[in-house]
């Protein structure tokens, strides 16, 4: 045999009748340790041939049978009139319909091959290598429905496909019905060739599963008889292990994986919590970073906001105003009307908290700078007036000379400077700039002379 090309497994077991429950429980998953199968592939398990009462209509099927028998014997007896016979017969109740064996009357089927078979239809790890695993099951599904059929017919009332184990698997029960030389419905396992003979059963499915690439299991008994014809030792008997000792065996296979593949996906997910550490760390130190540079260019808009002021203040395309309250920078009619003052104006609308800062800061050198402004002026007023002064009395000592016609010629120019003489003074006395005594010195003092004079 090559070593790529896989056998086809197939294996009879005995069973009867009040197995079948045991055999449901482990259909349905239930008293089963998951540590041998895989719960979460339990719902692609498949039933191929029968019904999900199958077990309840073939021991019913069977107790049909049995008392059928059971009605057919009496009357039988009572037709040749054997009353103690039926007596005793009464007391025995109905028999079972088949002939003691240590097998039983039924036998359980079970067809597969190795996993590496299945597996090899593709790279498992890809979409497309488990498609071709799936396409290699329900060839190998299709193949066995017809295998079972061709050598059971109808004495196959159950059979289901496992694909939440370590290999895929078909299991099968066969209720072999037949009649004895009496004519009464019998359980009879040897009217099927393939349960007769377990060496032409594998002749058969060797045929049969050619067509998928699998081969005959060894002919060992075959090779036994024919080392016995020459006189030669044969290979050693092979001890097939019983269906419960296989299944222990592929449950602590599947056990071993599923701690191997619990110790992986540990490594694995310490693996994404480090990296999921690793990428918190980098988002904080990014989102730190983002601030920093917000920060950064907030600072930076507003110091150029407050040169951006001032380049507009220099330039008369800002002015300050504070009659109404805080200073507040206004655009003048020239920074309006000019190209130059609009670049200047936007850089000093990106950053509001750089036009508060410019308002007070430029708000409060304008207002010194105001008030400097009024007091120099103020200061003049006062020397001028001093100087108004000087020459009122200056004046007045002149007009004292004049003759009287042309004193009273200039009455009424002199009434409108002594006004605004006047005018003045109050002015300043107002602001402070004059003491009481000068504020209460006789501002129309020449209009008085004048009159003595006349």
């Amino acid at each position: 045999m090559a070593p790529n090309n896989h056998p086809i497994v197939l294996r009879f077991e005995g069973l009867r009748p009040e197995q079948l429950s045991r055999f449901e429980l482990h259909r349905l998953r239930r008293q089963m340790d998951r540590s041998e199968f895989e719960p979460r592939r339990t719902r692609f398990n498949k039933l191929l041939i029968g019904s999900d009462t199958w077990a309840e209509d073939t021991l019913a099927e069977i107790d049909d049978m049995r008392m059928e028998n059971f009605a057919n014997e009496l009357t039988k007896l009572k037709k040749r009139k054997r009353v103690s016979e039926i007596e005793k017969r009464m007391i025995e109740g109905p028999k079972d319909p088949w002939r003691p064996s240590k097998h039983g009357p039924m036998r359980e089927v079970i067809i597969t091959a190795h996993a590496d078979w299945f597996e090899s239809a593709g790279d498992q790890s890809t979409w497309r290598g488990m498609m071709a695993k799936r396409r290699r099951e329900k060839q190998f599904e299709d193949l066995a429905i017809g295998w079972l059929t061709y050598n059971f017919g109808e004495d196959v009332v159950h059979a289901r496909a496992d694909r939440d184990e370590k290999t895929y698997h078909i299991h099968a029960v066969i209720l072999p019905r037949g009649k004895d030389q009496h004519g009464r419905p019998m359980l009879i396992p040897s009217k099927h060739d393939a349960i007769r003979s377990y060496e032409h059963a594998q002749d058969i499915a060797g045929i049969w599963f050619a067509k998928a690439g699998l081969a005959r299991g060894e002919a060992r008994a075959f090779a036994a008889r024919q080392a016995r014809t020459a006189g030669m030792k044969g290979p050693d008997p092979v001890n097939h292990k019983p269906t419960w000792k296989w299944r222990q065996e592929v449950a602590a296979e599947l056990w071993s994986e599923r701690v191997e593949l619990n110790a992986r996906a540990s490594k694995l997910d310490a693996r994404e919590e480090a990296v999921e550490a690793e990428a918190a760390q980098v988002e904080a130190r990014t989102v730190a970073v983002a601030v920093r540079e917000a920060s950064t260019e907030r600072a930076a808009n507003e110091a150029d906001a407050v040169l951006a002021v001032a380049e507009g203040l220099a330039s008369n395309y800002f002015e300050v105003k504070d009659a109404s309250g805080p200073p507040r920078l206004a655009v003048t009619e020239a920074g309006k009307a000019s190209d130059v003052a609009k670049p200047i104006i936007q850089r000093v609308a990106k950053s509001r908290k750089g036009r508060q800062r410019a308002e007070g800061l430029f708000g409060r050198a304008w207002s010194a700078m105001r008030e400097f402004a009024r007091g120099e002026a103020e200061e003049r007023l006062r020397d001028e007036f001093a100087e108004i002064e000087t020459t009122q009395e200056a004046l007045l000592d002149v007009v004292k000379d004049l003759p009287p016609t042309i004193r009273e010629g200039l009455g009424a120019t002199w009434r409108t400077v002594s006004k605004q003489v006047v005018g003045l003074r109050r002015l300043l006395l107002k602001r402070g700039h004059l003491g009481e005594e000068a504020g209460r010195s006789d501002a129309a003092k020449p209009k008085g002379d004048a009159s003595d004079e006349k």
